[in-house]
């Protein structure tokens, strides 16, 4: 593992749901399982960096248990302060080799390694599905996110331009200004550029927005080898681990292709589900991957159990743009004159970021609509709740929005508060102010209290 270059570039590790130990349980019982309840479980990050996803987690589970591995030891140090901090005393963050690992560390009941195992060592990617099988529990549910062939290979091109360009600067921040420069010149080198060049070119735009940390990291790496879908299980398969479902919804159900394309993947497949996904990915040309694994003995089920969602919690931020109109936070457009599912979701929408409970006769809608991008599915409520009397932000945004525009929320996601005056009204949102008395404090009317609440809200930014 490459600890130096992690104690020299912080590396920007923020939230996402896809990481998130009850998305993970979620789609275990969708697919037949039966993982342990999120709510008290014991969860494992490795490469946890200063703990941007795992203290989110420990905020919004308060009874489960956290503990986070790294090589690195500036970041660990930066974590356990925040840990600290914040009071949280069901999270850890230890400095340790992942080689190191063993049967002492004890039994986890989620194992989480988030961009990891493409980025390092063979030796290291093996003892990440070591971890993963040796240290889970009988029931557990582990997710390795990596980077998939063939999409892969825009990013390959993209790293060895990079790679080229700064050839000779040794220190971080002039390979990162190196590569930033390549980056501009590829993205405007041919305007009017077709097919791969264009695709490139297009890769480069879109690279040239991300975080110094992301560049000098995602892609200057020493080591970055990417896998087949296929690979990645098979390697799972050799350390007892079975393949159960991905993370990303939207990618793995929302599939661009033809229904003629489609069938005709089944047929080549010939029910081995695996292989189905495989050429889904390269019809796809699909680049990333969050999945879940469980012991092999545990048999998910090929098909999902509907009836599991029944008793879980729906959510959904989505829009009304006309009648029977909506469309998610993600872009995912749907039309539809079927009035349960009408109700369903304007119920949904009423109560965000509040979860709803699923009735039974709800499930298989339910799931269609998981399915779809238009709602979220949990196994718990969630802590996140509109304005209250007294509003009470999240403490780790308040302690975030301090030292930056970048705030983690209690949906497991990270938002961008780029003025200072939205940033101070956050900071002011301890649970002792109620709504005159932030108007005075922010120098503001009740109208636009009102506003700020809400949108502290629509975020999954407060407690109550």
């Amino acid at each position: 593992m490459e600890g130096n270059t992690y104690d020299q570039v912080s590396y920007s590790h923020l939230p996402t749901t896809e990481t998130h130990p009850d998305r993970l349980a979620m789609l275990a019982r969708l697919r037949g399982l039966n993982p342990p309840p999120v709510d008290r479980a014991r969860v494992l990050d490795l490469g946890a960096n200063e703990g941007g996803c795992l203290i989110p987690m420990a905020l919004s589970l308060p009874h489960a248990q956290f503990t986070g591995i790294d090589f690195a030891a500036a970041p660990v140090e930066r974590g356990n302060n925040i840990i600290g901090e914040l009071g949280l005393g069901n999270a850890r963050l230890i400095q340790m080799n992942l080689l190191d690992v063993g049967a002492s560390l004890g039994e986890f009941d989620y194992v989480i390694a988030h961009g990891l195992y493409a980025w390092t060592p063979e030796a290291v990617r093996d003892k990440v599905l070591a971890i993963a099988s040796a240290n889970l529990s009988r029931t557990g549910i582990a997710m390795v996110s990596y980077n998939t062939y063939p999409g892969a290979y825009e990013r390959t091109m993209l790293r060895d331009m990079m790679l080229f360009h700064a050839d000779g600067a040794v220190e971080p921040a002039d390979r990162i200004r190196q590569a930033r420069a390549i980056l501009a010149l590829m993205a405007r080198a041919n305007p009017e550029a077709k097919g791969i060049a264009r695709t490139i070119a297009q890769e480069a735009e879109r690279t040239l927005l991300r975080r110094d940390s992301a560049i000098f990291h995602d892609y200057m790496s020493d080591v970055y080898q990417p896998v087949y879908f296929r690979d990645f299980v098979a390697h799972a398969a050799r350390h007892g681990l079975a393949y159960v479902e991905d993370a990303s919804v939207i990618d793995t159900w929302n599939v661009s292709l033809t229904s003629e394309v489609q069938e005709s993947v089944r047929q080549i497949a010939a029910g081995d589900r695996i292989l189905q996904e495989q050429y889904l990915d390269l019809l796809r040309v699909r680049h990333f991957r969050c999945s879940l694994l469980c012991h092999d003995s545990s048999a998910p089920r090929r098909d999902w159990v509907n009836a599991q969602a029944a008793g879980m919690f729906a959510a959904s931020s989505v829009q009304e743009t006309a009648p029977g109109t909506f469309v998610s936070t993600p872009g995912v457009r749907m039309e539809t004159a079927h009035a349960g599912v009408v109700e369903f979701l304007r119920r949904c929408r009423e109560h965000w970021p509040e979860a709803l409970p699923i009735a039974e006769q709800e499930s298989d809608m339910a799931v269609a609509l998981f399915q779809r991008g238009l709602i979220e599915l949990r196994t718990v409520p969630g802590l996140a709740k509109r304005a209250g009397d007294r509003s009470l932000a999240s403490p780790l945004a308040r302690y975030q929005v301090r030292r930056g525009p970048t705030v983690s929320t209690l949906l497991h996601t990270a938002v961008e508060i780029p003025h200072s005056a939205a940033r101070e009204f956050l900071m002011l949102l301890d649970g002792t102010r109620d709504r005159p008395a932030l108007a005075r404090e922010s120098v503001c009317s009740l109208d636009q209290v009102d506003r700020e609440l809400e949108n502290a809200a629509s975020h999954g930014l407060l407690l109550g």
